[in-house]
This record gives structure tokens, sequence and C-alpha cells, in this order.
């Protein structure tokens, strides 16, 4: 199998609804749990409503008088407003400010995006350091990113070992290129007991998902019988799914085989 690894970390923007009780409160540790981090405050909820009926202009002030507060929900949605120039100009030392302070007050997907950003700027330490921190309050996406991380050696010593332990933990919470990852490394057994077994047990979870990746090595798997029995049809099916999504080696290989429908 062909090492992916020099794929770069993830950065997720905030897109879609938002809730005053959101989700993402069970994965950030708030560094402040005062009126002024509270979903009560004012500055927030009206921001917040204002978001979600896509008048960006009006929810930017609320962000920043709640973020003013030291609101670090609000800190993180102001920086992403920066970021993408939603509601005021594009920002990209703004959106860093804002960003930082999320992340010092622990709130899980700012230190993810400052790791990001320290990362695209070539300081694999911190982006290491903020990394870990977002990954230990279980946020998947930073745990593959620390996988990637200890997977290519950058901003720490390199260990297939804490790569597979981390892409384990993102893959647990259903984590597609996560679940890709680690059955890369189950396919070739580094830093877990080589099983051709777990590996395409892996590739399907992420495959089921859309990951094209996945979908190809998988569509290998059952042409050569490894990992899972040996099935013409399955292979087809799943190269014919990665093909459709554009993955370069999924389409050469249909091309080559010529397959035509029954």
């Amino acid at each position: 199998m062909e090492d992916k690894a020099k794929a770069g970390l993830q950065h997720i923007p905030t897109s879609g609804a938002l809730s005053l009780h959101s989700t993402r409160s069970s994965i950030i540790t708030r560094g402040r749990r005062d009126a002024a981090n509270a979903a009560s405050n004012p500055h927030y909820r009206q921001a917040v409503t204002d978001y979600n009926a896509r008048n960006f202009t009006e929810a930017a002030p609320g962000f920043r008088l709640a973020a003013e507060q030291g609101h670090a929900e609000a800190q993180y949605l102001l920086s992403t407003l920066y970021d993408a120039g939603r509601g005021l100009p594009q920002d990209d030392t703004e959106a860093a400010y804002w960003e930082r302070k999320a992340a010092e007050q622990g709130h899980a997907y700012a230190q993810a995006n400052l790791s990001f950003r320290y990362y695209a700027a070539d300081n694999f330490a911190e982006a290491f350091a903020w990394c870990q921190r977002a990954a230990h309050s279980n946020l998947a996406w930073a745990q593959y990113n620390l996988g990637l991380m200890y997977r290519k050696g950058e901003g720490v010593p390199q260990s297939n070992t804490d790569a597979a332990h981390w892409y384990r933990l993102a893959a647990a919470q259903n984590y597609p290129e996560a679940q890709q990852k680690l059955a890369d490394l189950y396919y070739t057994g580094q830093g877990v007991p080589l099983s051709h077994t777990l590996a395409a047990a892996w590739y399907r979870k992420a495959a089921d998902q859309g990951d094209a990746e996945a979908q190809f090595q998988l569509s290998h798997l059952y042409a050569i019988g490894q990992g899972v029995e040996h099935d013409y049809t399955q292979s087809r099916h799943w190269i014919r799914q990665a093909a459709v999504q554009g993955h370069e080696q999924a389409l050469r290989e249909l091309k080559r085989r010529e397959y035509r429908d029954p």
C-alpha cells in the first residue's frame, strides 16, 4: 500500500447553524465558568440568533462584545468570521488573535485551528503542542491530526505506535480519514501487529463513509482475497466508488481492467 502520510493537517472552519448548547461543549474545557462564558451572555445569545439567520454583519459586533468579556465560544466564532471575511473584512491577524484567546481558555476547536495555523507556517513544535491539547479534549479531528504528526515526525519524534494510538481514538469516533490511516498501518504492520483482516475492517468503515482512498484499497483487498474473501463483484463495486470521486489510481485501474456491467 502506498503511504499517504504526506497529506497535511486538516482545518475545519465553523459552518452551519449554531446552538446555544452546542454538542461541542462536551469537548471544550472551559477556562472560566463565570457568567461571561455562559450561554446566558446576552451579546452572545443575540449574535447566535443573527448568525443562524445568516445576518453575519449583525452577528459580528455581538460576538465581539461577548469576546471582549472573555466568552471563549464567542472568541472562537469571531475568529472564524475574521478568517472567512463574513460580516466584517477578512483579517488574518484578528482571526489569529481571537483564536488564541479562545485556545488559551481551553477551547478545543480554537486550539486545533491554532495548531493548523502554526503548521501552515512550518512551526511544527507549536503546531504539535496546540494539537495535543485539543486531542486530549477528545476532538476527533485533532486526534487525527496528531496521528499524522507522529506518523511524519513533525514537531515530535516519529512514532508509528503513537500514530496508531491517536488514529484509533479518532477512528473510534467514526472519523473516516483516521479509519483509513489506521487500516494502512494494520496492512503494513507498522505501529500495530500486521493484520489484513483488521485492515480490511477499518477500510470498510471508512469506505462506507465515502473515503475514496479506503474504497480503492478495499477494492484491492477483495481483488486478491486479503483480509476478506476474494470477491470480484465487491472489488469492482469499490473501485468504481473511488473512481466516481476522481481517485486517480482507481480511474487508471478501472480503465486498465476495462470492467463491463453484467
